[in-house]
């Protein structure tokens, strides 16, 4: 996970975290796909403005998720239950209702999936662990081991795909997936297990202990654009919800 050079790359990974899970909140509380459809638009506002996105980067990103969008609102909407008929035909009835509740329902997940990546792409993965250790009080053995484990996963990658490399020019070819997946899983976890001792090894010998009384590298501060960004966003949102729903 790593931050881009936007301004929203410059909060505090915590309050953004809390403010975005706090939307979040709003929408799986709305039922009006106005309301979420208004939410999710200031998401793609901030993203545009404050996230430093671009628009290829935009579509990339959620162009898989409107397919997923697309299968949630039809499923929702010609399966679903209601009284006012729109259109009938053989096993597909779309009323009024089942359509509203499958459009809530897709842009409450395109709601989530924006706020998410607004979060993952300004934000760095060794910030967010120091923010939690510092304004979530979170003990430093585990901020640390999550840290290691986040490190893990693109060496965890690389090998796999050396495997796969070394065993294609071997000429292995294993058609059975369940197979496949116990002869690549396995030696993973085994380097795993020896990367995980390594680690813990390396860290002991530097002095390493999980107490609070050390020093850090970075020191997440809270400002006061955290308020602002916090505030502004939560009032912006209620208001939409509680002007839209009058």
């Amino acid at each position: 996970m790593k931050s881009n050079d936007s301004w929203l790359s410059t909060l505090n990974p915590t309050i953004k975290l809390v403010t975005h899970l706090l939307v979040m909140c709003v929408l799986m509380a709305v039922t009006d796909p106005r309301i979420t459809l208004a939410i999710w638009i200031v998401a793609l506002v901030i993203g545009l403005t404050l996230g430093g996105w671009r628009i290829p980067y935009l579509l990339k990103r959620l162009l898989p998720y409107t397919i997923f969008f697309v299968m949630i609102f039809w499923m929702m909407a010609a399966f679903g239950k209601g009284e006012h008929t729109l259109w009938q035909w053989g096993w597909f009835h779309i009323t009024e209702e089942s359509l509203n509740n499958g459009l809530m329902i897709a842009l409450r997940m395109l709601g989530f999936v924006t706020y998410g990546l607004l979060f993952t792409s300004t934000t760095d993965l060794t910030a967010m662990i120091m923010s939690l250790v510092h304004q979530c009080r979170l003990s430093p053995k585990w901020a640390y081991g999550l840290l290691a484990g986040f490190r893990f996963i693109p060496l965890f990658q690389m090998e796999l795909a050396q495997m796969k490399s070394a065993h294609k020019i071997r000429g292995y070819k294993q058609k059975n997936s369940w197979k496949s997946f116990i002869r690549y899983a396995l030696p993973l976890f085994t380097q795993g297990i020896r990367k995980s001792e390594r680690i813990a090894i390396a860290m002991e010998a530097r002095g390493f202990t999980g107490t609070r009384q050390r020093t850090y590298y970075l020191t997440p501060q809270l400002t006061g654009k955290d308020g602002w960004y916090c505030g502004l966003l939560l009032v912006v949102v209620l208001c939409i919800a509680v002007v839209l729903k009058i």
